[in-house]
């Protein structure tokens, strides 16, 4: 009997640890299948109290088009200070998920989702250069001489006067290329173009060469949304609203 005894007893010694490492795994496997079930429900939750705002891609784009317009949406949200959002691409839809914003704030999300932020710098030709902006055509514009690839930085603030100015800094290229521009072109005037259409066409009053561009002439908060809208690369496709 004391033999049996010793072997039951070792048998015992044996696997009791294993037995209870057996429950340590299960009782964590149970942990882990709890906690995801609880982030799931966190998950469903947080998208439930998340606003839907579906975009909708005009014409053919491919998936890299599409994540490219995400990307940039993401960077503009973030820069504006919107916390708490998702994007999601799926086919040629985009869908916005926001948290609850106040009108304003949504008036201003809704702007940066929708305008693609096609900056251009445009000489108006000497036979349009008396004509008022909402008079000057497409066809009185010379080429681009700046676009949103010479900008190195968008600033809203004031300027000298005190009223609401819209700086542009420009990289080495843009700065010297303007520099020659508004250096030969004195008392002309040049069109800001956003998008297509004509915002304002000041009259270069002297050589631009300090890398700087201050724009006047728009509302404290137009410049602000304007300096929302160039602080990333223009959209590569326009979208639309599908359902807000």
């Amino acid at each position: 009997m004391g033999n049996v005894a010793r072997w039951v007893f070792n048998l015992l010694f044996t696997l009791i640890p294993v037995i209870l490492l057996v429950v340590f795994f299960v009782s964590l496997s149970t942990f882990f299948r709890d906690l995801n079930e609880y982030r799931a429900k966190q998950a469903q939750a947080e998208l439930a109290r998340l606003e839907a705002v579906q975009l909708r891609a005009v014409g053919n784009v491919n998936t890299q088009t599409l994540e490219q317009a995400r990307r940039i949406l993401t960077q503009r949200l973030q820069h504006i200070g919107v916390r708490g959002f998702r994007i999601e691409v799926q086919n040629s839809t985009i869908t916005v998920r926001l948290p609850k914003l106040e009108a304003a704030e949504r008036n201003r999300v809704n702007a940066l989702l929708t305008q693609r932020g096609n900056l251009a710098l445009q000489l108006v030709k000497t036979s349009a250069n008396n004509r008022s902006v909402a008079q000057i055509r497409p066809t009185d514009l010379e080429a681009p001489a700046l676009t949103n690839r010479d900008l190195e930085r968008v600033q809203a603030g004031q300027g000298e006067s005190g009223r609401p100015a819209l700086t542009l800094r420009l990289n080495r290229e843009g700065a010297a290329r303007f520099a020659r521009l508004t250096s030969a072109n004195v008392g002309r005037r040049v069109a800001i173009v956003v998008d297509g259409r004509i915002l304002i066409a000041p009259t270069i009053r002297g050589p631009i060469t300090g890398g700087a561009v201050s724009i006047q002439g728009f509302t404290a908060q137009e410049t602000e949304r304007l300096s929302d809208l160039l602080q990333t690369a223009p959209l590569p496709v326009r979208l639309e609203v599908v359902k807000p």
